[in-house]
């Protein structure tokens, strides 16, 4: 049996609103209404996450909403419309103002790729764009992060006044490497953890 896409294989790693705006461009143009989109959501997602996430998009302009009477009837609420797509899931707000957490790690990754070869200020200047600005204290963290997941070699070891330079020699997938809250790194192109702290690395940690 030919095994799945990744996409296929990890379609439950996705998160909540990943989920949500996966539903809502498989209605291809097509009107919904919630009940709709929770036949579509798999794993899952509580209504009123559901509904929350709709409204920001309706604030952010990428839906449409009026009020349906005859769906009212039936408890249904609003029918919704896309208004404009995008591939990945929109981050905003209750007001629909873009947010820029998780993309600046997305702008990195993907740099990363881009360069093939880079030390964090290559990382921090080639992912700064716009609303969307990575200091070089957060690409170094990323970076070194990744390095002890395996994910780089080093090219050339840095030095006073001298970046380390890495090359990328394990690209899993479109979707960055996470650090989790444990200080963990988990792939969701893999679905798996890549690198954790050793019991050792815990028991330093601990004041």
């Amino acid at each position: 049996m030919a095994r799945k896409s990744i996409e296929l294989a990890h379609l439950g790693l996705r998160s909540p609103r990943e989920r949500i705006w996966h539903a809502v461009r498989q209605q291809q143009g097509a009107d919904f209404t919630v009940r709709d989109l929770q036949k579509q959501i798999t794993p899952a997602v509580h209504v009123t996450t559901v509904r929350s996430y709709l409204s920001e998009l309706v604030a952010a302009g990428y839906l449409t909403t009026a009020k349906n009477f005859a769906e009212l009837k039936r408890n249904e609420g609003h029918v919704y419309s896309l208004l404009k797509d995008s591939f990945e899931a929109p981050r905003v707000t209750a007001s629909g103002v873009p947010v820029t957490q998780g993309i600046a790690t997305l702008a990195m990754w993907r740099s990363m790729r881009a360069l093939g070869q880079f030390d964090h200020h290559d990382i921090a200047r080639s992912a700064s764009l716009g609303h969307v600005q990575v200091p070089p204290s957060t690409a170094k963290a990323y970076v070194l992060a990744l390095h002890k997941a395996g994910y780089f070699r080093v090219v050339k070891k840095g030095g006073p006044g001298t970046a380390t330079r890495y090359q990328l020699v394990r690209y899993t997938g479109a979707l960055p490497p996470a650090i989790t809250r444990r200080k963990c790194i988990f792939d969701r192109n893999l679905g798996e953890f890549t690198w954790q702290q050793s019991e050792q690395e815990v028991c330093d940690g601990i004041a």
